[in-house]
C-alpha cells in the first residue's frame, strides 16, 4: 500500500470504528479485558491526538505529551490527524519506538492499529466485518517486521524458540519468520517452518494481534504458536 492509501485506511477505519462503538458503547472489548467500547474509543482516540503530537513536534529525542483526550472529539482527532499526516512529508522526523523515526512509520502504523481496533469494536457489537486484504498485509508485515522486534518498553529480545512460516491464501503474502541470537530474520517467502498458519490475510493479522485464528489451519506445536501470538502487546 502507499501513503495515500494507508491514509484513505486510517480514515474509513476510524470512521467505522466510531460508529461501532456509538452503537455499542457497552460492548465488552475481548481483546481488552476489562474495557467496553466506551473505554477503546477513549483509548484510539489518545492514541490519535499522541501521534499528530509527534508529526507536529518534529523531535526525536523523546516524545512529546499531549492534554488528555475526551472521547466525544474522537470524529474532530481523527480528522486532525490525516490533516497533519497530509500536509507533512513522510521523511520528517516524528519520535517512536521504532528504528524508523519518521513521520512514514506513523502513517503505516494509525493504518493497522485503527483497522485492529476497527475490528475490536465492531466484535463488541457483536458483528464484524474482515480486514481488506491489502491492509491486513500491511498489519502482519509490520507485525513481524516492527512489532515483533520493537514496542514502546524497549526492543523485543524474547521470542519463542522456534520458527513461524505464515500464509495467506487469499493474496500474494507469505512470511518466514526465524529468531536467532542476532534477533528475528523476516523474509517473504515459501519455506517450511517449526509452525506455521495459513488462511487469508485478514485472519493472520486478527492472529498475530493475538485476536484467535479459529478459521486459519495450523501446524506444529500449539504452545509455540500461542507464545507467537502474543509477542504483540
Amino acid at each position: 500500500m502507499n501513503r495515500n492509501e494507508h491514509l484513505s485506511a486510517i480514515l474509513s477505519e476510524g470512521r467505522t470504528l466510531i460508529s461501532a462503538c456509538d452503537t455499542a458503547p457497552d460492548g465488552g472489548v475481548a481483546a481488552c479485558p476489562g474495557w467496553t467500547n466506551t473505554e477503546l474509543l477513549g483509548h484510539i482516540s489518545n492514541v490519535w491526538g499522541f501521534v499528530a503530537a509527534q508529526v507536529r513536534a518534529a523531535d526525536t529525542s523523546g516524545p512529546s505529551r499531549p492534554d488528555p483526550v475526551d472521547a466525544d472529539e474522537s470524529s474532530d482527532l481523527l480528522n486532525d490527524l490525516i490533516s497533519v499526516l497530509e500536509s507533512t512529508d513522510a521523511s520528517q522526523p516524528a519520535w517512536n519506538w521504532s528504528s524508523d523515526t519518521t513521520v512514514g512509520f506513523w502513517v503505516r502504523r494509525m493504518a493497522c492499529e485503527t483497522a485492529i481496533h476497527r475490528w475490536d469494536a465492531e466484535d463488541a457489537a457483536g458483528a464484524t466485518s474482515p480486514i481488506e486484504s491489502g491492509l491486513a498485509v500491511e498489519v502482519v508485515d509490520e507485525a513481524v517486521n516492527v512489532v515483533f522486534r520493537f514496542q514502546r518498553g524497549g526492543p523485543v529480545v524474547d521470542h519463542p524458540s522456534g520458527s513461524l512460516h505464515l500464509h495467506a491464501t487469499d493474496c500474494d503474502g507469505e512470511w518466514l519468520v526465524v529468531p536467532g541470537d542476532a534477533g528475528l530474520v523476516v523474509t517473504r517467502e515459501h519455506a517450511k517452518a517449526d509452525t506455521a498458519a495459513a488462511g487469508t490475510a485478514s485472519d493472520l493479522a486478527l492472529f498475530v494481534w493475538g485476536r484467535g485464528g479459529n478459521d486459519l489451519q495450523f501446524w506444529g506445536d500449539e504452545a509455540e504458536l500461542e507464545a507467537w501470538a502474543s509477542v504483540a502487546p
